[in-house]
């Protein structure tokens, strides 16, 4: 039983070894107490008149220290107390009786394998190393031993937690008395130390104006968007992608060539094509308005342009589509 107990300890130590665990660069000290059984259990008889009997029920307390190096691995040091155990022995011919009081002390060193629930300390984990023990039963003697164990933890602060386990000892006895003890524990931890937990990101309002030229989204004259458009407004969503909660304003303008309410209705159709794109790569936006020639960019710039190819051309700046986004960025020092 005890070669399978350490076999299944080791192949779990290398299964789980690569997982996470408690806070990283962090000391932890606690104490238990529970449950504790001895087994595989076997005492010499003074002589052949006598006969054995062990209780084999007890008490344990647990007292740890632990440094967790990365965020998946520790060491850790313990002392563990096992008392209330005795040892009866009657004499057969006379039925005269002597009860010993027996208890174990049993010093580890363990490494401990964890994995995460959290990233306050909760986890499950697998713990395996060498024990020290003497146990005493009216002499004492010291005995090289191990210990494996298993375990969770729940984090209930990011310094206080709350463990259960279940930890074996082999050969906790001295050289004439074979006996392996359990214990099965709860108690609590405090975990302290670790990296400094990270300054609050600072959020800052930020917008960007993109400004599509016309002659690239639409044929002359018209509110059907192009591939070339199509490509453009694409790269307009992707570029957002560095923004939380981004909103998009789209706004279509044109030149100063035909009437009012013709530019107008023109505006507002490519706006609303625009629009319709950015619905097609997942973004509904916010306001598609048609402006019509108001806030030309060109200003009084064509206003001695003659013919009009030469004037269309002069005036090409005036016919495009604004996306404006807005949305928040991570301050930048």
């Amino acid at each position: 039983m005890k070669l399978n107990v350490l076999a299944v300890a080791v192949i779990t130590a290398f299964a789980v070894g690569t997982a996470n665990a408690a806070v990283p660069e962090s000391w932890t000290v606690g104490g238990a107490a529970g449950w504790a059984h001895g087994f595989d259990h076997s005492f010499p008889s003074v002589d052949d008149g006598e006969k054995l009997k062990f209780k084999d029920d007890g008490y344990g307390i647990k007292l740890y220290g632990e440094y967790n190096f990365t965020n998946w691995f520790g060491l850790g040091l313990g002392y563990n107390f096992i008392g209330g155990q005795k040892l009866k022995a009657t004499d057969v011919n006379t039925g005269e009786t002597d009860t010993q009081k027996m208890h174990a002390n049993i010093g580890e060193m363990y490494g401990r394998f964890a994995y995460p629930f959290d990233n306050n300390g909760s986890d499950v984990f697998f713990k395996v190393g060498p024990s020290f023990n003497w146990f005493s039963s009216g002499e004492t003697k010291f005995k090289l031993g191990a210990v494996a164990g298993i375990g969770a933890q729940w984090a209930i602060t990011r310094n206080l937690a709350l463990r259960g386990g279940f930890d074996y000892f082999y050969r906790a006895a001295k050289e004439d008395v074979r006996i392996d003890e359990g214990l099965l524990y709860v108690g609590f931890q405090y975990t302290f130390g670790g990296p400094a937990a990270p300054a609050p990101v600072q959020k800052v309002k930020a917008s960007q104006t993109h400004t599509l030229d016309a002659g690239v989204l639409f044929p002359f004259d018209s509110a059907k968007l192009s591939a070339d458009g199509q490509s453009a407004v694409a790269n307009v969503v992707q570029s957002a992608n560095s923004m939380e909660n981004p909103e998009f304003e789209v706004y279509g303008y044109t030149d100063r060539i035909g009437t009012d309410a013709y530019n107008l209705k023109l505006s507002d159709k490519r706006a609303d094509a625009v629009s319709a794109e950015l619905q097609n790569n997942g973004v509904t936006p916010k306001v598609s308005d048609g402006k019509g020639k108001a806030n030309p960019v060109t200003g009084n710039k064509c206003d001695g342009v003659k013919g009009r190819k030469a004037l269309i051309d002069c005036l090409a700046p005036d016919r495009r589509v604004e996306i404006v986004v807005t949305g928040e960025t991570t301050a930048t020092k």
